[in-house]
């Protein structure tokens, strides 16, 4: 029971409301995502405490000061906004949201912090950490490719996956203990331990939070950054994605082949669990698209079943998988699932010849 009162103690704690104002201000669907917006959120904070420091104001009954209060962050959310828009809409209704939480002056001061100390160091970490592992892979990548070539590809596509993905998370991690160590310092200055402890770690979680999306993309982009680095190594050139073609298949390169034909190209460690939605493109759409293949470099095939193998397969789509795989080899000896896989280092020779 001591346990559970301290919990409810820090839940009743008015500072529990900085992870609460953070979630509200980032959020995109229902309040417009205002707290992207530093400059907007440094306003807020600078009128809130202009205000609650001036001796005037404070002479005012507690009433009167919640209500200018709220009517400051309303001009600034709102003002020069047009009424139709969605923004004025979604920006409304966080006002409307936020004013049954603004009860107190305390509260106010809490939001100001939020705005200043936890919206706009987030913000700035996440401009400076790399919106892809390109500039972490390209460095190294061309004295990899020189050494290997053909024969390192599957190693190669693991080094760069590992080393840009390693590089950003780093870079993330430089950003958070920066700005943690920084906010803890100034804010040690006015905050009780406990008080203290309820902030950072809602910085945290917040930060944690909104890095997890800017990653999810990154990763997206990283791997089609490591498709574009072997395919310029070699001297296979890329071309656009057909007109009009609108798939769920996760194909990173078009190549035209020498006919006219294109053949899509993906290097990756595995097929996401996806794969079966993705791979039920009728076959007449590839040809009216004038899609030859679909070819998908992959580093791990232990998920790789026979089943799997055949209906990719029977949706146009070649394995290349490296030549020391053992499900390789099985497959090469199968008389239906030879016709779908290959050994990676045939890969640029085969983009090659019909290049």
């Amino acid at each position: 029971m001591e346990n559970f009162s301290e919990f409810e103690e820090i839940l009743e704690n008015p500072w529990e409301k900085v992870y609460w104002f953070a979630r509200m201000l980032i959020n995109s669907d229902k309040y417009g995502a205002i707290g992207n917006n530093s400059e907007i959120m440094l306003n807020i904070s600078k009128a809130l405490t202009t205000l609650l420091l001036s001796k005037n104001f404070q002479k005012e009954e507690e009433n009167f000061q919640i209500e200018i209060l709220l009517n400051t962050i309303r001009k600034i959310l709102l003002d020069k906004r047009n009424p139709a828009t969605s923004k004025f809409r979604a920006l409304t209704n966080l006002i409307e949201d936020l004013t049954p939480m603004l009860l107190t002056l305390q509260d106010f001061r809490i939001f100001a912090l939020t705005c200043e100390k936890i919206m706009v160091p987030i913000n700035m970490a996440l401009k400076s950490i790399p919106n892809d592992d390109d500039s972490f892979v390209r460095s190294i990548a061309k004295s990899l490719l020189e050494t290997k070539a053909e024969k390192g590809l599957a190693n190669i596509i693991n080094i760069l996956d590992e080393i840009g993905t390693k590089g950003c998370v780093m870079a993330e991690r430089r950003e958070i203990v920066k700005s943690f160590e920084f906010l803890k310092t100034d804010l040690a200055k006015f905050l009780s331990e406990k008080e203290l402890n309820i902030v950072l770690t809602a910085f945290c979680q917040e930060f944690e939070r909104r890095i997890a999306q800017k990653r999810k993309g990154r990763a997206g982009r990283g791997v089609e950054g490591i498709t574009s680095i072997i395919l310029d190594h070699f001297g296979v050139k890329a071309t656009h994605a057909p007109e009009h073609f609108t798939t769920g298949l996760e194909i990173d390169k078009w190549i035209k082949t020498r006919d006219g034909w294109l053949i899509g190209i993906s290097c990756k460690r595995t097929l996401r669990e996806r794969w079966k939605q993705a791979y039920t493109t009728d076959i007449d759409l590839l040809n009216r698209h004038k899609i030859r293949e679909l070819w998908h470099v992959l580093t791990y095939d232990k998920d790789l079943s026979d089943n799997k193998i055949t209906e990719i397969g029977s949706h146009r789509a070649i394995l290349y998988l490296p030549d020391d795989s053992p499900r390789l080899h099985k497959a090469l000896k199968h008389p239906g699932m030879k016709k779908y896989v290959r050994p990676m280092t045939q890969f640029i020779k085969d983009l090659k010849s019909l290049t």
